[in-house]
């Protein structure tokens, strides 16, 4: 693989990165950093990944890394509401497109594996390889997240 090509492939891949970190809730200086924060890792690594794990790799990286930093805020946030602010301050709800409605309304961890499956265009085994998990029990996850999915859109539209 040429220089060019591997550099092109590899801003591909950090870009849908961005995009899925912000789908998860990341804004978009978080995504952005968590991105930069991947290539150097990438950098930092001795090994040479194949080419067909790159992109697994990138996502298990960066998802690894929203999460450190959505629980270092969630920690903050915290130790805020407790000693520093007084009050709750509302946000505002936004009307929402019906099936963003929905996933909204699933648990995370089912949002995830809609958003990786079809979002993100992620085979099964790619999902095994970012998530540490068996194929089986992810299949068998994406199949009750589809149903959950399916039950509120239907309770949605009553």
């Amino acid at each position: 693989m040429k220089l060019d090509a591997y550099e092109k492939q590899l801003l591909e891949i950090i870009n849908e990165l961005i995009s899925y970190l912000i789908k998860m809730g990341a804004n978009n200086q978080d995504a952005q950093d968590i991105a930069q924060d991947t290539i150097i890792k990438i950098l930092e690594i001795e090994a040479i990944l194949p080419a067909k794990m790159i992109r697994p790799w990138i996502f298990r990286v960066g998802i690894n890394l929203y999460f450190n930093l959505f629980n270092r805020k969630k920690k903050y946030q915290e130790i805020l509401n407790l000693h520093m602010l007084p009050t709750h301050f509302v946000t505002k709800e936004t009307d929402y497109e019906p099936l963003y409605h929905a996933l909204n309304q699933l648990d995370q961890k089912s949002a995830n594996l809609l958003l990786m499956k079809y979002e993100q265009n992620l085979r099964i085994e790619e999902m095994a390889f970012v998530l540490k998990r068996p194929k089986e029990s992810l299949k068998t996850e994406l199949y009750r997240a589809r149903k959950k999915l399916q039950t509120i859109m239907e309770e949605n539209d009553k």
